[in-house]
């Protein structure tokens, strides 16, 4: 369970000599406690495929000075040069099997405990960007050069309690909440320990099946390979109510597209079309790409849907979509007796940023 925090603190040092002392004094005690996970994942890189351990590369620091940032190397080798001025979303095939893990657990970061001692970045701050995303990406966002008047980052708030894929819009608004609130010591310390623990933790998490497959069940004679790429989560309270699209009128049907999306008139659209959500079923699990539903109700494959998911932790939770079906199988349960894996388009950026914070629990402080 996600623990919470009552932020007193931003990203504005309260006194430069006193936050320069430190930053020194907390990163050269990290870089000496995470020193064994430094070795670990050096071999893992080198074994993985022979290239460079550490990535480096130009970020934009405080008023927009170029400096070098440290991590260890998650992609191919120049896979810089293969993305250019893109953002690494949907380009998997150029993450490597231990970058996978390493960008899950935000250990990739863990160098930047450099950047730290040589003073191009502090503990808490926002992200450091790539001069190229932030001349095509950024630069327009209203707000956003605010955050050049504080040091990057190793931890911001916007990373820690948002998705990863999270809009830039989205996380300049977290991160100008905090900019011009002056810095607590005392809360930072206990947000760098909070945030390491729980790359711990999910590294342990994630390392345990791993284990238990390669090794153990490998020693017995019972290994199977798991080819998946993306990891499921399963939903103890999750539902899900659909419908036909077919069932939109002509004059909604001609809006349902991405410039819709793009000016809110998705709103009205899918708002509208709730209504007839009148089919309802299981969500048994859900991926970044599909979930799986359980239902009572034969759905046809040559026809798309409208989804409205829905989980209760706290709160309940929903999230809009559309989506077809991807593979269809008997369920097993007596009353739910079909299975839909659906392949999944989120209706707008905030329900696409729902399903990732609450559904698939993906920001740093659901880990």
């Amino acid at each position: 369970m996600a623990v919470r925090f009552n932020i007193t603190t931003g990203y504005k040092a309260f006194s430069h000599t006193f936050s320069l002392i430190f930053d020194i004094t907390l990163s050269a005690l990290l870089l000496v406690l995470a020193s064994p996970f430094f070795i670990v994942i050096s071999i893992a890189i080198k074994m993985t495929d022979g290239g460079p351990i550490f990535y480096r590369g130009e970020r934009l620091g405080k008023n927009k000075e170029i400096y070098t940032m440290y991590k260890f190397r998650s992609l191919v080798p120049d896979a810089e040069r293969i993305i250019g001025a893109e953002l690494l979303t949907s380009q998997r095939d150029i993450v490597t099997k231990v970058g996978r893990f390493l960008r899950e657990t935000r250990l990739d970061e863990l160098p930047q405990l450099f950047n730290i001692l040589q003073g191009n970045m502090t503990f808490i701050g926002p992200r450091p960007e790539r001069a190229a995303i932030y001349e095509k990406f950024c630069k327009d966002i209203k707000g956003y050069d605010r955050r050049f008047i504080v040091k990057p980052g190793l931890i911001g708030y916007s990373q820690l309690f948002t998705p990863h894929n999270s809009s830039k819009r989205l996380r300049t608004l977290v991160d100008n909440m905090y900019i011009a609130k002056r810095q607590n010591v005392l809360v930072d310390y206990v947000l760098v320990f909070y945030t390491a623990f729980l790359s711990v933790k999910y590294a342990v998490v994630k390392i345990v099946p791993i284990i238990w497959r390669k090794v153990v069940l490998r020693a017995i004679g019972r290994d199977t390979e798991d080819k998946r790429y993306l990891d499921r989560v399963y939903l103890e309270h999750g539902k899900v109510y659909y419908g036909h699209k077919d069932n939109l009128t002509q004059e909604d049907a001609s809006e349902n597209n991405k410039e819709a999306y793009a000016d809110n008139k998705m709103k009205r659209i899918y708002f509208g079309y709730d209504g007839q959500l009148t089919n309802e079923g299981l969500l048994v699990n859900i991926n970044e790409d599909a979930f799986l539903i359980f239902t009572d109700n034969k759905m046809s494959r040559d026809e798309t849907y409208f989804y409205k998911l829905e989980i209760f932790s706290k709160k309940k939770k929903t999230a809009l979509c559309d989506g077809v079906i991807f593979k269809e199988y008997p369920s097993g349960d007596k009353l739910l007796e079909h299975a839909y894996v659906i392949n999944y388009t989120p209706a707008s950026p905030l329900n696409a940023y729902t399903i990732h914070q609450y559904f698939l629990q993906k920001s740093v402080a659901q880990i």
